[in-house]
């Protein structure tokens, strides 16, 4: 038996508000076994996800907040109103409300507008027995106001959330929980998170490591770049790094060689010599009481404690039968791992903390050819870092090289052939109900549409359906491997020469937006010519869902083009 009575007056947490300060939390920190005691047994019902997307001046309030309410502004320049108090918004925020709370916010005006607003409510154990639990609802929060970071990390979670079409699916729970876990700061994670900047001293003295580790360092050395007596030095280093300089030194060593034992043909003696070691019998005894295995053997043995720097691969290993000790997550899994918060672009910051990394000890890690760098600078000591080239080879081929790595080449075989039977049972069905249509694919980026080829969005129409693109794309095709060699285009609506189609695509972050988005483009001279507008074959998207480009998530979209191209479109 359930119950959850729609009040509780135990909420005994105050909304005390000030300026927001991104340079540290404006709460308490709570420890983890309090963390831990306020969410045990506790139910969490998602009320409302949206993603608010707008390019002009926007304002909204509630007088009295009926559920907890977290906002993540991602980009976002006015001003919030809590309870009277105001505060200034100038670059990513994040807040978080208990219910009863007056909140507003008032954009400036012409400002390109994206933010979160998540709704929930928090039952806890009020009675329980071996028969029956009882809940009742939590009013209060150990943590409201501002909230620093970790953005990226926020933002995939929020992401997920206003694209779940179950609020009540187990994943969503779990998504809740993982958002609540990461706005809710642990006993230390302020230290902890003052220490993921290093200083100079220690930023000078790490990249000197990385760019000299297969020549002789000494101690002295690196005590002179950080302007510190050797002593004094290394107990520092250590303090920060949990391993003292030479340690830290041996472990990139072999974890390069362990990289090179991996996907090179060297013999001992030259992945000896790349890491900094003469003679190849003493890196050899070195290497078996690192690894605990000898360098001949080492590339044979199965890797199955995995970190993936990036969602699609961790879609790959998943794929494989794999779940990652911990990865990046992004569109739809058959499980959820420990989610990192790590960048999505190479441009972005890194925002995950060492220790997480430590935490679950990995064997291996693995990543795009963007993040490696990165993922050298801050984690080059945990563990071997083995980049698969991300624009080399498609996603088959991506499979298979992922799959080599960790001896699933088999089951990467399986994968592609209930896939390409799959793939031709879709086939047959548009055949008979739709004929060969022509398909286009574009997004609406702020940097101007795009129009998609084989690869990303298009790879299951073009490739696993094998539908025609339009006249142009197919011509910047022609002589190119698949899905290599040219990913989209630009285009300028109404100039639609050579990019016809019978059917359109529209990828979108925001779901919410569809209809509105329908009906501007069927009334919008630029596109109410386009041969897919005219006819009523347009089909909206979702950017999250589609872009991952990755076995499991392309499965799940064979079937949504599968329903979109054989049944009769009722939106328009």
């Amino acid at each position: 038996m359930l119950t959850h009575p729609s009040t509780n007056n135990n909420g005994n947490t105050s909304n005390t508000l000030t300026q927001p300060d991104h340079s540290k939390r404006t709460d308490e920190s709570i420890t983890p076994t309090e963390m831990d005691a306020f969410l045990n047994d506790a139910l969490l019902e998602l009320r409302l996800a949206e993603l608010v997307t707008v390019n002009t001046h926007w304002q909204w309030s509630q007088t009295e907040l009926p559920h907890h309410t977290f906002v993540y502004m991602h980009k976002f320049t006015g001003k919030l109103v809590a309870n009277g108090i105001e505060s200034l918004v100038t670059r990513k925020s994040a807040f978080l409300s208990t219910p009863g709370t007056s909140l507003e916010l008032f954009s400036d005006a012409d400002h390109e507008i994206e933010l979160y607003i998540i709704h929930f409510d928090l039952f806890r154990v009020a009675e329980k027995t071996k028969e029956r639990r009882i809940y009742e609802r939590e009013l209060g929060s150990p943590v409201t106001g501002w909230i620093q970071g970790p953005y990226y990390g926020i933002q995939r979670i929020a992401a997920q959330l206003t694209t779940e079409a179950s609020q009540t699916s187990l994943k969503v729970q779990l998504l809740l929980t993982d958002l609540l876990h990461t706005l809710w700061p642990q006993e230390g994670q302020e230290h902890a998170e003052a220490q993921d900047e290093p200083e100079q001293w220690l930023r000078s003295t790490l990249q000197y490591m990385r760019e000299n580790y297969m020549n002789e360092i000494k101690l002295e050395k690196l005590a002179e770049l950080a302007g510190m007596h050797p002593s004094y030095y290394s107990q520092l280093f250590k303090s920060r790094m949990q391993k003292n300089p030479i340690e830290y030194i041996t472990h990139l060593r072999m974890n390069r060689a362990k990289e090179l034992l991996m996907t090179s043909d060297l013999r001992i003696r030259d992945v000896a010599r790349q890491v900094g070691y003469r003679d190849e019998f003493y890196f050899s005894r070195r290497f078996r009481n690192h690894a605990g295995y000898a360098p001949t053997s080492y590339a044979k043995q199965v890797h199955r404690n995995i970190v993936s720097l990036s969602y699609p691969y961790t879609d790959h290993l998943m794929t494989l039968g794999i779940t990652p000790c911990a990865a990046q997550i992004q569109g739809h899994l058959p499980h959820v791992p420990k989610s990192l918060t790590l960048p999505f672009h190479a441009y972005e910051p890194w925002e995950q903390g060492r220790q997480a990394f430590l935490d679950v000890n990995p064997d291996l890690i693995l990543t795009k050819d963007n993040a490696a760098a990165k993922a050298m600078e801050h984690i080059g000591d945990v563990a071997p870092i083995i980049t698969v080239p991300w624009n080399q080879t498609d996603m088959f081929g991506h499979l298979q090289k992922i799959a080599s790595l960790v001896d699933r080449t088999q089951a990467a075989k399986e994968w592609l052939d209930r896939h390409e039977r799959k793939a031709e049972r879709a086939r047959k069905k548009i055949r008979d109900t739709a004929g060969q249509v022509t398909v286009a694919i574009c997004t609406l980026t702020a940097k101007g549409p795009r129009m998609y080829s084989n690869r990303n969005f298009g790879h299951v129409f073009y490739r696993s359906l094998q539908l025609s693109p339009p006249d142009r794309i197919q011509k910047e095709l022609t002589g190119k491997p698949d899905g290599v060699g040219f990913n989209w285009m630009s285009f300028t609506p109404g100039e639609w020469d050579g990019l016809e189609a019978d059917v359109l695509l529209i990828a979108v972050t925001s779901m919410h937006e569809r209809t509105t988005l329908l009906q501007q483009i069927t009334v919008d001279p630029l596109w109410e010519n386009y041969p897919a507008v005219k006819a009523g074959r347009v089909h909206v998207i979702d950017w999250n869902s589609w872009v991952v480009y990755a076995p499991y998530s392309i499965n799940i979209q064979l079937d949504e083009a599968l329903s979109m191209l054989t049944n009769k479109p009722a939106f328009l």
